[in-house]
């Protein structure tokens, strides 16, 4: 699927020069946007592109979000300390709901500098098969888990508000997921 980068177009307006039957500018909100898929066109377009904002997307991700009431991201504490995770599935410019998943229950030892590492493994074990880990605030433990997960904060409470941002940023997410090792990867803020 191909997408444009909206953390990268300037809205130079390049590819609606290019692409005019399939792109717009979205003055407005100042990047460009993809009205249909017109692969040959578009493909002109992103090589011409200045900011590299054309992207072609073919993951398919699975992206959990920490929640104790399936409705609002968790925000009174770190996301290991959630109650439940939402796994969802993005794919093809499309996010659905696929399971919940509950937490396990562990007490973090709190005197650790950097987390307790048992805590990162709970967490981490009730998330296998997770691209994505989605919370609005991460602990110490994001050293650990971002050598497993693209970690990225979402500052907003809704959920489905939440899914919006997602799939907006998705190039980011996806650019940070391909990065070779955890050392390379960071934690990520959506807006």
């Amino acid at each position: 699927m191909l997408v444009v980068d909206q953390n990268r177009c300037v809205g130079c307006g390049i590819c609606i020069t290019l692409c005019p039957e399939a792109m717009t500018l979205e003055k407005e909100k100042g990047f460009a946007k993809i009205l249909m898929e017109r692969l040959d066109c578009i493909r002109k377009a992103m090589l011409a592109c200045p900011q590299k904002a054309i992207k072609e997307i073919k993951d398919k991700l699975i992206i959990a979000i920490g929640t104790d009431d399936h409705k609002t991201i968790k925000s009174n504490d770190h996301v290991g300390q959630s109650v439940y995770f939402q796994i969802l599935e993005y794919s093809e410019g499309n996010l659905v709901f696929k399971e919940t998943r509950e937490n396990p229950k562990y007490q973090e030892d709190e005197t650790k500098v950097h987390g307790d590492p048992g805590k990162a493994r709970a967490t981490a074990s009730v998330l296998a098969g997770v691209d994505v880990l989605v919370g609005k605030i991460m602990g110490p433990n994001i050293v650990r888990l971002k050598n497993q997960f693209v970690c990225a904060i979402i500052r907003e409470k809704d959920i489905a508000a939440a899914m919006d941002i997602i799939k907006a940023n998705i190039c980011a997410i996806v650019q940070e997921k391909n990065k070779t090792s955890g050392k390379e990867r960071s934690g990520i803020i959506l807006k």
